[in-house]
């Protein structure tokens, strides 16, 4: 079975056309699988990441047809194309730098609470929203996201400007960053202020992107529309510009 595999080192792209062995006749490779055959066999050099049994769920990440999928959860077929994520700055490869999303939540996440991720009296929708395994697959499509590149992806800045620092934090937000927001907002062990900040939050980070969009898909399936942005927009009525 031939896959593509895209990388990429000092900018440059390169698309390996990998020959996939499988193990049995009816074998039906994850993509993960793919990337640890290929690196163990012709290409080993191949950077890429996975976080299975470490306890870093989601890390694995990749596009395959210009999709972001969960490459450990993700089969593949005959012709399908991995490639590193394209809503993030690309390091080497299928590795792309997540911090930037990760120290733009720094700050923004005190409330007042004393922890709550197992208070058996949270509301359901609590514990739903921390299934979250930080994938970022729900940065694809997402208008907020791209402001962070001039209205694009990474790689699409304008001539002469220069690209956002991730280790300053993007300044815009994601679904990722909202979802850690609501849950602060849902959690009974939150005071009155903290809610009100979160939210403040969430409208700095730039929610008004999310009144005309069409809605941003979850990596695990999280309702990322009902449980998150549209609580949001309802709660910042008449609060954005």
């Amino acid at each position: 079975m031939k896959v593509d595999i895209v990388t990429r080192r000092d900018g440059e792209e390169a698309v390996v056309a990998f020959e996939y062995e499988k193990r049995e006749l009816r074998e039906k490779p994850m993509a993960l699988d793919v990337l640890l055959q290929a690196q163990a066999t012709s290409m080993p050099d191949l950077a890429f990441r996975y976080g299975c049994r470490a306890r870093n769920c989601g890390v694995c990440t990749i596009d395959i047809n210009g999709k972001p999928r969960i490459a450990c959860r993700s089969r593949v077929r005959e012709g399908d194309r991995l490639a590193p994520m394209a809503t993030l700055p690309v390091l080497a490869d299928l590795v792309v730098r997540r911090d930037g999303i990760a120290r733009q939540m720094h700050g923004r996440l005190a409330n007042g609470a004393q922890g709550n991720d197992l208070n058996v009296d949270a509301p359901d929708v609590y514990h739903d929203l921390t299934a979250c395994i930080e994938c970022y697959a729900c940065l694809d499509g997402c208008p907020m996201h791209a402001r962070n590149f001039a209205g694009g992806l990474p790689g699409s800045m304008p001539d002469g400007e220069a690209q956002p620092d991730p280790a300053q934090g993007y300044k815009w937000g994601n679904p990722f960053s909202l979802l850690k927001l609501q849950r602060i907002r849902v959690d009974p062990l939150t005071t009155e202020a903290g809610q009100n900040a979160a939210l403040a939050n969430a409208i700095e980070l730039g929610l008004d992107a999310c009144v005309d969009c069409a809605g941003c898909k979850c990596g695990v399936g999280i309702d990322l529309m009902g449980q998150v942005v549209g609580q949001l927009l309802e709660a910042a009525s008449g609060k954005l510009e």
